[in-house]
């Protein structure tokens, strides 16, 4: 992962640089998952809704974070998001645990009053590391909307590494992390119902 170093030390520096050089354009990321919902998903034996995701604050602005050194993180300058993390993860993960689950979840917080379970996700950690790996920190609860009571409280940690070097790698691994935490929501949805 010296590739990933490299373009990551020379990224800083291009940023730190002044003089009259024009600034290269910035990549920009869409997130989405490759897991897309079939159009035949029977309807859901129970209504489930993805009300919110909270980001931690490290995480709330555009360029994609690496971690540097011990405590240290750096966004990137030229690698970002094209759109807040918090809603794109909010329908990354109502894609993902549709699919997981075999039947639709719903992130239209306009029909909540419609919704027997909710799930409220927070994600602390979620970054690239300048050895080539990813990792995600994530929590969520299970609600009982009809009783307004906190069913279960989960916890989700995963470190994955990178398949290439680059942020193209790392958002791919970033996506591939965000797939298995929609698994491990899904499987506690699952354990609801059994």
């Amino acid at each position: 992962m010296r590739m990933f170093l490299i373009l990551l030390s020379a990224s800083l520096l291009a940023g730190c640089s002044g003089g009259g050089k024009k600034e290269s354009e910035p990549t920009l990321y869409l997130l989405r998952s490759e897991a897309r919902a079939p159009d035949g998903l029977k309807e859901p034996p129970v209504n489930v809704g993805i009300s919110r995701v909270a980001v931690a604050d490290y995480l709330g602005q555009q360029g994609i974070v690496v971690a540097t050194s011990s405590g240290q993180v750096r966004p990137a300058r030229y690698h970002l998001w094209a759109e807040s993390l918090d809603s794109a993860i909010r329908l990354f993960l109502r894609d993902a645990v549709s699919v997981q689950l075999g039947y639709p979840v719903s992130a239209d917080t306009g029909r909540r009053q419609h919704w027997k379970y909710r799930v409220d996700i927070r994600i602390d950690e979620w970054h690239g590391y300048l050895d080539g790996e990813a990792r995600i920190l994530a929590t969520w609860v299970l609600i009982d909307v009809t009783r307004d009571k906190v069913l279960s409280r989960h916890r989700f940690e995963h470190t994955g590494a990178l398949k290439a070097d680059g942020y193209d790698a790392l958002v791919a691994a970033q996506a591939d992390l965000l797939e298995a935490l929609a698994a491990a929501i899904a499987a506690s949805l699952k354990a609801l119902n059994s």
